[in-house]
C-alpha cells in the first residue's frame, strides 16, 4: 500500500513539474469544478432513483441537458464579446456552485427546476477547455491532455467519493449523508473559483472578421453531428449508470471504486493523448472514440460479467473524443468566434446527451436494459461512419 501511495505520489509531483506555470492555477481550478462534477454525478442519479422510477431519472438527467445547450452557446457568444474566458469561467462557477445547496430537500419536480437552472450556468464552464486551446496554437493538444487529465482524476474521485459518502439505502429528501455530501460539494464549487480567478489567460487584440460565423458553422456541421449522434448514443448507459453499476456490483461503494478507476485512467492517458492529437490527424481521436463506444455498448448488451463491464467503462471516452474536437474547432475558427464555436460543439454534445436522457427513460418502461444498450451501439456506429471523411482540409 505504502508502494501504490508513493507511486501516485511521484505520478502527480512528476505532473506539476512538467506542467506549464501559466495553467497550473487553472488546473487546481479544474480538478475542483470535475470533483464537484463527479460527485454530484453519482449523487443526483441515485437520488432521483430513490424519488421516481425510470421515466424520472430521464427527466432529472434530461431536461437540464437542454438548459446547458442553451448555456454552453449563450455563455460562449459573451466570452467572445468580453474578449474574456476566465470572467465568464469564475461568474459561472460562482452560481453553479451555490445553486448545489438547496438540491437534499427538493423533490422531483423541484430538483428538475434547479438543476435546469444551475445547468445553465454549468455550460459556461466550456470556456476553461477555450483558455486551454489558445495558450499555444503549436501544442494544443498538448496543452488540452493536461485539462483532460486533471478533469478525469477530478470526476474520479468525486464520483468514487459519492458511491462512498451516501450508501444506495440512504438516500431520501433532507437525509444527513446527502445533506453533507451536497454541501461538501458546493464548497469544493466555492473553491475552484479561487483557482480560476488566479489563473492567467491568454488575450489578443480584437480584429474585425469579415466571415460570418454561419461560414464555420457549415464548415464543422459534420463533426457537431457526430457529437450529437454519439453522445446520444452513448448516454442510453450513462443515464443509468450509477444505478446500473451499483445494481451488478451489489453495492454503492464498488460503484464508486469503478468510477475512481476510470478517473485516474482518464487521468494517466490524458497527456500522452493529448501528444498524439498534435503528432497525428485530429480526426484519427474522433474515430477511436466511436469505436470505444461501440465497444463498450455491444458488451453492455451482452454481458453482465463485472469484469468486462469494469474494463470497458474505464475506457477513456470523453477524453479522446474531445482532446481531438476541441482541436479541430481551435484550428478551424479565429479568436473572434472561437469561444461561441467551442459552447456550440458543447451544445451539440449536450443535446444529444439530454434526447438520449430522456429517450433512454421512456424506452426502459418497455423494453430491457441490454435492448436499450444495443440500439445505443446502433447510434455510435452511424457517428462512426461519419467520421471516415477527414477534417484535415479545416485546419488554417
Amino acid at each position: 500500500m505504502a508502494t501504490q501511495k508513493g507511486t501516485v505520489r511521484n505520478y502527480i509531483g512528476n505532473f506539476l513539474a512538467y506542467v506549464d506555470n501559466r495553467i497550473k492555477l487553472a488546473l487546481l481550478g479544474a480538478f475542483c469544478y470535475n470533483l464537484t462534477q463527479g460527485l454530484s454525478f453519482t449523487l443526483i442519479r441515485l437520488q432521483a432513483s430513490f424519488l421516481g422510477d425510470s421515466r424520472t431519472l430521464g427527466l432529472v438527467v434530461g431536461l437540464p441537458s437542454f438548459a446547458l445547450v442553451a448555456g454552453s452557446a449563450f455563455w460562449g457568444y459573451i466570452a467572445d464579446r468580453w474578449r474574456s474566458r476566465k470572467n465568464v469561467v469564475v461568474l459561472c462557477s460562482i452560481f453553479s456552485a451555490v445553486l448545489y445547496v438547496p438540491l437534499p430537500w427538493l423533490g422531483p419536480f423541484e430538483l428538475v427546476i434547479v438543476r435546469t437552472v444551475q445547468s445553465f450556468f454549468l455550460g459556461g464552464m466550456i470556456q476553461i477547455a477555450t483558455m486551454f486551446s489558445e495558450l499555444d496554437s503549436s501544442a494544443r493538444g498538448t496543452f488540452m491532455g493536461h485539462l483532460e487529465a486533471v478533469l478525469g482524476l477530478g470526476w474520479g474521485i468525486g464520483a468514487f467519493s459519492g458511491g462512498f459518502l451516501v450508501n444506495s439505502d440512504e438516500y431520501g429528501l433532507g437525509e444527513g449523508p446527502v445533506i453533507f455530501s451536497f454541501m461538501l460539494t458546493a464548497f469544493l464549487g466555492l473553491v475552484a473559483v479561487i483557482g480560476y480567478m488566479s489563473s492567467t489567460e491568454k488575450k489578443r487584440e480584437f480584429v474585425a472578421d469579415n466571415e460570418n460565423f454561419t461560414v464555420y458553422f457549415r464548415r464543422l456541421y459534420r463533426l457537431f453531428m457526430i457529437t450529437f449522434i454519439l453522445f446520444m448514443g452513448y448516454m442510453f448507459f450513462l443515464t443509468i449508470s450509477p444505478v446500473y453499476l451499483t445494481e451488478v456490483t451489489g453495492s454503492s461503494s464498488s460503484m464508486g471504486l469503478i468510477m475512481l478507476g476510470s478517473g485516474i485512467i482518464h487521468a494517466v492517458t490524458a497527456p500522452s493523448a493529448g501528444k498524439l492529437v498534435d503528432k497525428y490527424p485530429r480526426e484519427m481521436a474522433i474515430r477511436l472514440s466511436s469505436i470505444f463506444v461501440i465497444i463498450s455498448m455491444l458488451t453492455y448488451s451482452f454481458t453482465e460479467n463485472v469484469i468486462l463491464i469494469v474494463i470497458v467503462f474505464t475506457i477513456p471516452i470523453y477524453m479522446t473524443f474531445f482532446i481531438g474536437a476541441r482541436a479541430i474547432v481551435a484550428d478551424t475558427v479565429p479568436y473572434e468566434l472561437r469561444a461561441r464555436t467551442m459552447g456550440l460543439l458543447s451544445s451539440f454534445s449536450l443535446l444529444g446527451g439530454g434526447v438520449g436522457s430522456i429517450s433512454v427513460g421512456e424506452i426502459l418502461l418497455h423494453y430491457n436494459e441490454q435492448e436499450a444498450f444495443l440500439l445505443g451501439a446502433f447510434l455510435a456506429f452511424i457517428a462512426f461512419l461519419l467520421s471516415l471523411k477527414d477534417f484535415s482540409h479545416l485546419r488554417n
